[in-house]
């Protein structure tokens, strides 16, 4: 009878441990959450898209009881995936510094900061390609290419031209970003999204609908074209 009882008090005893070892964690565990620098005077502006040198200036990790986590679920939680899916977002309202970022501070649809990223006077438009010809998966996001298209000549031969010329690459198939684009194996596309001005895009809508075959992308040297910062190899 006597071991039963000093059973049932160590039992007890290990209960009364066990439940004040949980509430001493929880009273000194943390969470991290992601919000601006305080420095003096910081406005994030509207449009600021964040890359890493904006991390490393301005987002700092704040380190907060567990405790409060309900009470800031709302703000972002300081994690790799949470820091990945940041880059390349775009602010769209102005936000004081030392705010905890949440996702309310970002356009919601990823499609707006797409279209922020089309120059003044240019036009997006996709058009279907086949990957396999032309330089295939060496296209990315941010190249430049030519678009050729073959025709049937006045003499019934097949000739090739030039529908548009030197068209900067938005989205290859679903990915608007090289990084995004190259972390593929590979990837699977059927088009491509293309910026050029306004009156190009008319002119190779008019000429697309003669072509008798498939479209095909050329890639172009960036720095054909003499651009002063250009650093290629045929420079």
């Amino acid at each position: 009878m006597r071991n039963i009882f000093y059973l049932l008090a160590a039992l007890l005893s290990f209960a009364v441990g066990w439940f004040y070892y949980g509430q001493v964690e929880s009273q000194t565990a943390t969470i991290q959450k992601l919000r601006l620098s305080t420095d003096e005077g910081l406005m994030i502006a509207a449009g600021t898209v964040i890359d890493d040198d904006f991390i490393e200036a301005h987002v700092v990790s704040q380190t907060m009881p567990r405790v409060l986590a309900e009470d800031f679920v709302w703000a972002l939680s300081d994690n790799p995936v949470t820091r990945a899916n940041l880059m390349g977002q775009v602010f769209g309202q102005d936000v004081p510094g030392g705010s905890f970022l949440q996702s309310a501070h970002f356009f919601a649809e990823r499609q707006i900061a797409f279209d922020l990223r089309i120059h003044p006077g240019n036009r997006a438009f996709s058009i279907p390609v086949e990957p396999d010809r032309g330089v295939g998966v060496f296209v990315t996001p941010g190249s430049h290419v030519d678009v050729i298209g073959p025709f049937v000549s006045e003499n019934d031969a097949i000739i090739t031209k030039p529908l548009l010329e030197n068209a900067e690459v938005m989205a290859v198939g679903v990915f608007d970003t090289s990084a995004d684009f190259q972390d593929e194996d590979s990837p699977e596309y059927q088009n491509v999204t293309l910026q050029a001005p306004a009156a190009a895009v008319e002119a190779f809508l008019a000429m697309e609908v003669l072509s008798v075959n498939d479209l095909t992308l050329v890639l172009r040297n960036p720095c054909e074209g003499g651009a002063t910062d250009c650093l290629g190899l045929g420079q």
